[in-house]
């Protein structure tokens, strides 16, 4: 365990060192300028739009250092050829890709605890009280930050340039947040192959679409209890597979 600690720990610092902590200033920075346009506008409408704004961008701002991050994972540490010091100790294949993924996870949750909390101080400054029903869109979206991790670490794996590790990771990510299309096609009017594919593809493709409920919560949905605890064994579950998938692969491949 020390040594996935270890492991993590020096990923983590990787990744800060690789300016993640800019894309929080950067964010940070857009917010501002979100709110001083906004700031002489009459409430209502427009902060229905800052919100809808802020956290439509913190979740694609999320979406993008995910992607960069995972996928360059592995790879930079081939390039770098640290990979061989690192596995000719005592230190199993999963133990480094388990470390990696934490390592990753610490530097993704406190980069959108960064963009989260400045998203919520810029409300705060507009409306002038506490909008506490960011939170809940906010907790959903680490689940899926989490998932959308470890299939960038699954794909990074799988392929070798991080060009395509990440196009695939991409396209499970938009594939993901429009899965509930697929019940359309599940319906008796549509061919066999084409319902058993639609069934297919949602049963194995990560349902990112009931994780993102920023929309439900600006419309003033209240969003129940049992959508947080299914979020959080579905996203430990399908990360558990997909590391495992991660490792299978990953102990199959040759290091030349």
């Amino acid at each position: 365990m020390s040594r996935i600690w270890a492991i993590a720990l020096n990923t983590s610092r990787e990744s800060i060192r690789n300016k993640v902590l800019y894309t929080v200033m950067f964010f940070a920075a857009l917010l501002i300028g979100i709110a001083s346009a906004f700031g002489a506008v009459s409430l209502g409408d427009s902060m229905k739009f800052v919100k809808d704004f802020a956290l439509t961008g913190l979740s694609l701002f999320g979406v993008a250092a995910t992607v960069v991050l995972g996928v360059t994972m592995v790879y930079n540490e081939l390039q770098r050829r640290t990979i061989y010091n690192v596995l000719s100790k005592p230190v199993g294949r999963g133990e480094f890709l388990v470390g990696k993924y934490l390592g990753l996870m610490a530097t993704l949750f406190t980069m959108m605890l960064g963009m989260g909390m400045a998203v919520w101080l810029v409300v705060f400054a507009l409306e002038g009280q506490p909008d506490w029903s960011l939170v809940p869109a906010f907790l959903l979206m680490l689940a899926e930050i989490a998932i959308l991790a470890a299939v960038a670490v699954f794909f990074s794996t799988v392929v070798v340039t991080p060009a395509l590790a990440g196009l695939f990771t991409v396209a499970a990510f938009i594939a993901g947040r429009s899965a509930s299309w697929l019940v359309h096609f599940q319906g008796a009017e549509f061919p066999s192959v084409l319902r058993w594919l639609a069934i297919g593809l949602e049963r194995v493709l990560p349902r990112l679409d009931q994780l993102y409920v920023a929309d439900r919560i600006l419309a003033g949905q209240t969003i129940p209890a049992s959508l947080y605890l299914w979020a959080g064994v579905y996203a430990l579950c399908y990360i558990a597979v997909l590391l495992s998938a991660s490792f299978a692969l990953f102990r199959r491949r040759e290091f030349v």
